[in-house]
């Protein structure tokens, strides 16, 4: 093939980790890598090409090439024009092609037909172990199986059914490995977008495909569908492919189609969500938002009429906006769920752009834009939402693992004695035998430090645990391992948190605006061997140390949460702030320093809870490790009220 001299050429195989990228001239070699270090989100068509070995099946759809390629000199057909791409094999030379375009379907069209064969040559043998040896990939704008393993993808798994997910979400363009997505389980995240399809997603599916989707759901991760086809007419986008708004319900209704073929190819079933990815558009242009309501209205129509349900992605301001104006619209076919950008850095599932009264329990928040974290050692680039609406996942997939539900994150232990805490096992929905291994560092003690345990339905095991400190114990803290497999498979791994009970300087403090929440703050406090200075119930002393980036402020209970985020009782402070205004935020996503003007708020519902989460903001500050990793207590905050609930200041006990 001869393309102009300008497009780069990536080997594949050379560079596993290329995003494979099709919002830019390129041409790339070889298979997709399972783990390829792509951008959180990229979106458009633009004429590039992917070449690599021909897979063992060919996806439904695709064209399998004689000894010429004249056929690319006519028209394109009707799949190829709604996808923007051409996918071919070429059994001579032994290799599939995906050709995409955007503006320069003559270009491309041109590029193909001029393609000459050549004699397949030797294949070399894989290396022993090497993850492309038996590719589980889909290239983008393919409608069939991904490779040999799932040509009956939707037979060979069992079918995903919809679920309500509560919680963190991670959003990726490509989904990560299998391998890496086992590795973050370590994370808070339980949650994760797969992109389906559709013109204007400019990944590939990397590892995506039905049997990686079986196996992900096995160890409890949730999935959001999505599907990123037309935008509105006048997107902020460059290289996209737009609603015809004379033909806008039509387009809808064929994208729906084609989303639901794609959905079922992974193991989606009936019931499930599938997301449109509308990007921000000009909602002062009235005509164009117009066509895009019509459009998403058309999305939702063609959804439900298949038996699944609609979602729509979009930014708050925009579409969501737009969405909402119609909400009480009879007439209008809105989404059951919708899942609105606004990067405040703030989890929460309220925004001005969608009332209250709006999709109750069908409402995400993608909070946290582009950014790099590293869970169980694997980095991923990513966009964090906060969850409660309906997706995707297997059936009993909540309760589907056993997970660990409670261990007392912290205890304190002097010299030559022992301390004692309590790791429990809750079970899944399936008989499981479960392992668990206590891995203490030296100048630790675990007993017992492994065991076996045979639990199901909703049995719950117990183990009591004896950790004792070396007489020759040095002043410090342990960060303490417990790795729990389940049927031979790791799931879970865990913290434990052991202090010598002599005081060590830290940058972390617990603040609490009321008396409950101080017994919390001050047992936390305790057991880290966090100095006295590091607890507060002084109200000013709290906001002097937030405002000063030199601390990580955790405020403890609903009341100091408040405080920090309104001051709603109009607390005396160090910048003269009146009632109802500071200028404090807070993330969800766990934090190791302060950064100024951001705290943390363990400001749950219970007391109990608080304490849980006050434990993992404060053991992550100091280890860089979460003491309790299960899929039931996932890190999060409730939106701080304008509410006064406790004092200026609460004493110390």
């Amino acid at each position: 093939m001869q393309v102009p001299a300008s497009w780069p050429v990536y080997d594949l195989t050379a560079d596993p980790s290329r995003c494979v990228l099709f919002d830019q001239h390129a041409v790339y070699l070889g298979t997709p890598g399972v783990d390829q270090n792509c951008p959180p989100r990229a979106y458009g068509r633009t004429e590039a090409l992917l070449i690599q070995p021909e897979q063992a099946s060919v996806p439904a759809g695709t064209q399998e090439l004689g000894t010429d390629t004249a056929a690319f000199s006519g028209p394109m057909n009707a799949n190829e024009t709604t996808r923007h791409t051409v996918q071919f094999t070429a059994p001579g030379p032994g290799v599939e092609v995906t050709a995409t375009y955007g503006s320069g379907a003559a270009q491309i069209r041109s590029i193909l037909s001029g393609a000459r064969m050549t004699a397949k040559s030797a294949a070399k043998a894989p290396a022993a172990g090497n993850a492309q040896a038996v590719p589980a990939t889909r290239t983008a704008g393919s409608s069939g199986s991904s490779a040999a393993a799932n040509t009956s993808s939707a037979s060979a798994t069992s079918e995903l059914s919809v679920q309500q997910a509560q919680g963190l979400g991670v959003d990726t363009c490509t989904v990560p490995s299998a391998a890496t997505m086992s590795d973050w389980l370590a994370s808070p995240y339980r949650v994760i977008s797969t992109y389906l399809g559709g013109a204007n997603w400019a990944c590939t599916y990397g590892d995506f495909s039905a049997s990686w989707v079986s196996q992900v759901a096995a160890e409890g991760w949730q999935f959001i569908p999505i599907w990123v086809g037309p935008q509105a007419s006048c997107t902020q986008l460059t290289n996209t492919t737009v609603i015809d708004p004379s033909n806008a319900a039509a387009q809808g209704a064929a994208e729906a189609a084609s989303a639901v073929a794609a959905a079922q190819e992974f193991g989606y079933g009936q019931g499930t969500p599938i997301y449109y990815d509308m990007e921000s558009y000009n909602n002062s242009d009235s005509a164009c938002s117009q066509a895009t309501l019509t459009f998403l209205g058309a999305w939702t129509a063609g959804l439900h009429s298949a038996g699944y349900l609609s979602g729509v992605y979009s930014s708050a301001a925009t579409g969501i906006a737009d969405l909402a104006s119609q909400y009480t619209n009879s007439a209008y076919q809105s989404p059951d769920d919708v899942w609105f950008a606004d990067w405040n850095d703030n989890p929460v599932l309220t925004n001005p752009y969608a009332p209250a009264a709006d999709w109750q329990g069908a409402i995400m928040h993608q909070y946290y834009g582009s950014h790099d974290e590293t869970w169980g050692g694997a980095t991923l680039s990513l966009d964090s939402d906060v969850v409660d609406a309906a997706v995707a996942g297997e059936p009993g997939t909540a309760t589907g693992q056993p997970t660990v539900t409670d261990e007392p994150a912290e205890v304190a232990v002097t010299p030559g004695n022992a301390g004692r805490t309590q790791l429990k096992i809750q079970a899944g929905s399936k008989l499981s035998t479960i392992h668990w291994q206590v891995q203490p560092p030296a100048g630790i003690t675990v007993s017992p430090s492994s065991g076996i345990a045979i639990v199901s339905g909703s049995g719950q095991v117990g183990i009591s645990l004896n950790v004792t400190g070396a007489s020759s114990l040095a002043s410090g803290r342990y960060d303490v391992p417990i790795t729990v497999t389940v049927n031979g498979k790791q799931t879970t791994g865990t913290y434990l948190l052991v202090s010598d009970g002599t005081a060590i300087a830290s940058s972390v403090v617990l603040y609490a605006a009321d008396t409950s929440s101080m017994a919390i703050a001050q047992l936390e406090a305790q057991q880290l061997a966090l100095p006295a200075s590091n607890l507060t119930g002084d109200f000013a002393t709290a906001w002097a140390d937030d405002a000063s980036g030199n601390d990580l402020v955790i405020a403890v209970g609903v009341a100091a949460s408040n405080a920090l985020f309104h001051n709603a009782c109009g607390w005396a402070n160090p910048a003269n702030e009146a009632i109802g205004h500071t200028p404090f935020g807070y993330p969800s996503v766990p934090l190791t320093a302060g950064t100024g003007g951001v705290f943390e708020g363990a400001d749950l519902s219970t007391d109990a809870a608080n304490q849980a989460l006050s434990e993992q903001f404060a053991q992550y500050a100091l280890a860089g490790t979460i003491p309790n990793e299960s899929a039931a207590q996932p890190l999060g905050s409730l939106t701080p009220a304008d509410t006064c609930l406790g004092s200026a200041s609460v004493p110390v006990p």
